[in-house]
C-alpha cells in the first residue's frame, strides 16, 4: 500500500495518510410513509406428487377427480392435473367436471429435470463414498434432459460443475476436485461464477421466427442455456453475500441460495444432499422453516443421504441421554403437584428435552427430505435401490396447480394436505409454506419480514432500538446510479438470551430495509436474520461491538423513501427509521461518490469484488456514526471512489480542506493513480487521530481532471 506524507499550509502535519487504488467489476443487480404497495393476487401453487401403493410400487393411473387437496382444512380447487413422464406429458383421461388435465403449452424448460449433487461434511470415506454415488446416479440417467451439477458447502455453498448434460464433464470435475482445499473450492467456484456472468454480459438471445413458423431448435437451446446461467449466477451471486462468520447458519444460507434460485426455473427440481451430520439448532429454526417454505414453492425436492451407512453405533446416544434426563425432571415437578421450589433443571426440562430430540442428524435429513416431497436415504448399505426410486421420481411425476384461497397474507405456514379416494394409496408430496405476498418486480417475502414490514406501515414509528441506516452514492456512469444500503445498530442495545447449557447467550434479531419510489412501491427490499450463540464469557466484548449490515442496489433516477426497521425478537422489541432521498441523473463525466466513515477494513482470502465496498483482498465495513476516537495510536479512517472521464486524458487531482469548528486549518493535494478498468478509483484515508484535538471537524474534498471539477464533504467529531 502507498503512503504519502503531506504537509498542510498552516503547519498543521498529515503524517499518516494512505491511499489505495483498486479494481472492481461491476455486480449483475437487481416519499410516502403508508402501507408497502404489494400485489394481492395470490400466486399459482404448482405441486409435484408421488403415488405409490403399501409395496412400494408406482401408481400412474390417478384421476383428477380422485384427489382432493387442501390447505389448513380447506378445499382448493385444481386449475390443472397431469402425469410429468419422461421427456412427454401424458394427460390421464378424466370426466368432464373434473379440473382441465391437459398439459401446459409446451415449454422447453419443463422438459429438463434438474439434479443438483450436494456434499457437506464429508471426510475422505465419505467423498469416496460420494463420488461412487455419483457415478451410479449418472449410469442410471441415459436421458438427454437430464442435467446435473456438484455443489460443496464449506464455510458457503461452492460450485464444482455447473448444470450439464455431459457425464464425462461432470465426473472429470468430480475427481479433480476431491482432493482439494476450501481455497482451491473457492477459486474454482470464483472461475465458474466469472464464465457464467460472461455468458450473460450479451444479454437474453433474442428469438425469431424460422421456416416452420417458430423458434428454431438452436434459439430455443440457447434461451435455455442462457436461463441456467442466469440461475446458476444468480445462486452464487446471494451465496457470496452469505454470513461465513456465522457457521450456525452456513448450511441454511447454502441450501436456502441454492433453492432460491432454482424457483426461477419451471418443472421438478431435485436435490441429492449428502450429509453425515446434519444439525437445525434452536437458533436457526425459524430459518430451517423458511428454507422449507421456499423450497416448496420453488418446486424443489431433497432427497438426503447419509453416508454412514448402517452403523453398530446408536447415533442418538447423546440425545437420548438428555432426553432421559429431562423427562426425570418432568417427573419430578409433577410428583411435587406443581408446587414448591423449582430448581434451575426442572425449569429448563421442557427446554433441554426439545433439545434432545434435535440433536439427532437422522431426524432432520428425514425430515428435511418429508418436508419437501423427497425421501431419506440412510442406515442401510445398499444405496443404489433408494437412488434408483429417487431417479425415477425425478422423470415420472404427477403436477397439480392451483390458486390458493387467501384472503389475508398473515405470513402463517399453510399447511398442504393430498387424499386420494382410493384405498391402500401412500402420497409423496410438500408439507407447505409461508402465506407471503409476492412484492414487485418478483421479489420474494420471507416469514420473518412480515413483522418489521408492518412496523413500517404504522402511522407513529416504533422508537424501542435505537439504530442508524443510510443509502450511499457511489457509481453513476452506468443507466443507474449505484447505491449501497448500510445498517448499524450496536449490540448493547439487543438482549443476550442465556441458554440451557449454561455456556452461552443467544442474539436472535433481524433487520429489513425497503426502498419506496415516488408512489409508495417498494422497488428493492434488502434483510438478514442474525441467530447467533455467544459463549457468555464473550458477551461483553460483543456488546462493545456493532452490528453492521450492507446491501447493493441500483436506481432509477427519482425520489425515493428508505425505510428500515430492527427487530430483536428475544426481547420483542423493534425500531423504524425513515429517510427521504433523491437519485441524480446518470453521467459519464468526472464524479465522486458519497464520503464513507470507515469503522475497520476485512482482509478477506479471495479477491471477488461484490459490491462498491470490497476490494481484491478486502473490504471495507462502514460506520454511520460521526463520533471517531482520537489519541495516539488511532486513526481517522474514510472511503470514497472516484469515477473519471473516460473521454479525456487529463489526469486526476486530489484536494483535500481541513476545517474545525468552521475555522479553515490548511489544506493537503496529491495526484490520484489510473484508473483500475472498470473505471474507478477506490481511496481509503487514514488521518492519524493524534494530529486532532477534540471537537468538530469537517473535511471537503475536490477532484479536478482537467477543467472539470467535483466536491464532496464528510463531518465528524472527535472525541
Amino acid at each position: 500500500m502507498k503512503r504519502l506524507f503531506i504537509p498542510l499550509s498552516c503547519g498543521f502535519w498529515l503524517c499518516l495518510f494512505s491511499l489505495s487504488a483498486y479494481s472492481q467489476s461491476q455486480p449483475v443487480s437487481s416519499d410516502k410513509t403508508t402501507s408497502p404497495t404489494i400485489s394481492s393476487t395470490a400466486k399459482e401453487v404448482v405441486l409435484d406428487m408421488v403415488f405409490r401403493d403399501k409395496k412400494g410400487k408406482p401408481i400412474r393411473d390417478i384421476r383428477p377427480e380422485e384427489i382432493r387437496i387442501t390447505e389448513d382444512g380447506v378445499d382448493q380447487k385444481l386449475t390443472s392435473f397431469h402425469l410429468q413422464e419422461g421427456t412427454h406429458n401424458q394427460t390421464p383421461s378424466a370426466s368432464p367436471s373434473s379440473a382441465d388435465s391437459a398439459p401446459p403449452a409446451l415449454d422447453p424448460l419443463r422438459e429438463i429435470r434438474l439434479v443438483t449433487l450436494v456434499f457437506e461434511n464429508l471426510d475422505v470415506d465419505g467423498k469416496r463414498y460420494f463420488r461412487q454415488a455419483v457415478k451410479d446416479v449418472l449410469d442410471m440417467s441415459p436421458e438427454q434432459n437430464l442435467y446435473f451439477s456438484v455443489l460443496t458447502v464449506d464455510h458457503k455453498l461452492q460450485c464444482i460443475q455447473p448444470f450439464t448434460a455431459d457425464h464425462a464433464a461432470l465426473l472429470k470435475s468430480l475427481e479433480k476436485s476431491s482432493m482439494w482445499s476450501y481455497i482451491q473450492l473457492s477459486n474454482q467456484s470464483a472461475e465458474i461464477k466469472s464464465e457464467l456472468k460472461q455468458s450473460l454480459s450479451g444479454g437474453p438471445p433474442q428469438l425469431t421466427s424460422s421456416s416452420t413458423g417458430g423458434p428454431s431448435q438452436g434459439q430455443m437451446q440457447s434461451a435455455v442455456a442462457f436461463k441456467m446461467a442466469q440461475m446458476q449466477y444468480d445462486m452464487l451471486q446471494e451465496a457470496d453475500s452469505s454470513d461465513r462468520e456465522y457457521a450456525a447458519r452456513t448450511t441454511i444460507d447454502a441450501l436456502t441460495a441454492l433453492v432460491r434460485a432454482q424457483s426461477e426455473l419451471p418443472g421438478r427440481k431435485v436435490v441429492l444432499y449428502f450429509n453425515p451430520w446434519l444439525n437445525i439448532s434452536e437458533t436457526v429454526k425459524e430459518q430451517y422453516r423458511s428454507l422449507i417454505s421456499i423450497a416448496n414453492r420453488a418446486n424443489v425436492s431433497f432427497y438426503t443421504v447419509d453416508p454412514k451407512g448402517l452403523v453398530t453405533w446408536s447415533q442418538n446416544s447423546a440425545g437420548r441421554d438428555t432426553l432421559s434426563g429431562a423427562l426425570g425432571q418432568i417427573r419430578d415437578q409433577q410428583m411435587n403437584g406443581g408446587v414448591g421450589e423449582v430448581s434451575i433443571e426442572q425449569a429448563q426440562a421442557a427446554e433441554n428435552a426439545e433439545g434432545a430430540l434435535r440433536s439427532n442428524p437422522l431426524l432432520w435429513l428425514r425430515d428435511l427430505a418429508q418436508q419437501t416431497g423427497g425421501v431419506a436415504i440412510a442406515e442401510t448399505n445398499d444405496y443404489r435401490a433408494p437412488l434408483r426410486v429417487a431417479m425415477d421420481e425425478v422423470r415420472t411425476y404427477y403436477e397439480a396447480t392451483y390458486v390458493p384461497h387467501i384472503a389475508v397474507y398473515d405470513g402463517k405456514f399453510r399447511n398442504i394436505s393430498v387424499r386420494v379416494d382410493r384405498p391402500d394409496v401412500v402420497v409423496h408430496t410438500r408439507s407447505g409454506y409461508f402465506a407471503l405476498p409476492p412484492l414487485k418486480g418478483g421479489q420474494q417475502l420471507y416469514a420473518y419480514e412480515m413483522p418489521l414490514l408492518n412496523a413500517l406501515s404504522t402511522a407513529t414509528p416504533s422508537t424501542d432500538i435505537a439504530f442508524h441506516a443510510a443509502a450511499e452514492r457511489f457509481n453513476d456512469h452506468g443507466p443507474k446510479i449505484e447505491y449501497m444500503v448500510t445498517l448499524e445498530a450496536p449490540l448493547s442495545a439487543v438482549s443476550f438470551t442465556p441458554q440451557p447449557d449454561h455456556k452461552s447467550a443467544a442474539v436472535d434479531t433481524a433487520l429489513l430495509a425497503v426502498l419506496k419510489d415516488s408512489n409508495g412501491e417498494i422497488v428493492a427490499k434488502f434483510s438478514k436474520e442474525f441467530a447467533v450463540q455467544v459463549a457468555l464469557d464473550k458477551v461483553d466484548a460483543y456488546k462493545a461491538g456493532n452490528l453492521v449490515q450492507t446491501f447493493h442496489t441500483e436506481l432509477s433516477p427519482g425520489k425515493y423513501t428508505l425505510e428500515a426497521a430492527m427487530m430483536d425478537r428475544n426481547a420483542n422489541k423493534i425500531g423504524v427509521q425513515k429517510n427521504a432521498m433523491t437519485v441524480p441523473e446518470p453521467s459519464n463525466k468526472l464524479s465522486m461518490s458519497d464520503v464513507v466513515l470507515v469503522r475497520r477494513t476485512d482482509a478477506l482470502k479471495d479477491t471477488q469484488i461484490l459490491d462498491a465496498f470490497y476490494f481484491p483482498g478486502g473490504k471495507v465495513v462502514p460506520t454511520l456514526s460521526d463520533t471517531l476516537k482520537g489519541g495516539p495510536g488511532n486513526v481517522l479512517p474514510f472511503y470514497f471512489s472516484v469515477y473519471p472521464d473516460r473521454a479525456t486524458k487529463d489526469p486526476v487531482k486530489l484536494t483535500m480542506s481541513f476545517y474545525k469548528e468552521g475555522q479553515y486549518l490548511g489544506a493537503a493535494e496529491a495526484p490520484l493513480p489510473d484508473a483500475q478498468q472498470d473505471g474507478r478509483i477506490p481511496y481509503i484515508a487514514n488521518l492519524p487521530a493524534d494530529k486532532f484535538s477534540p471537537g468538530a471537524y469537517e473535511i471537503k474534498i475536490g477532484i479536478t481532471q482537467g477543467r472539470s471539477k467535483v466536491e464532496g464533504d464528510v463531518a465528524f467529531q472527535v472525541e
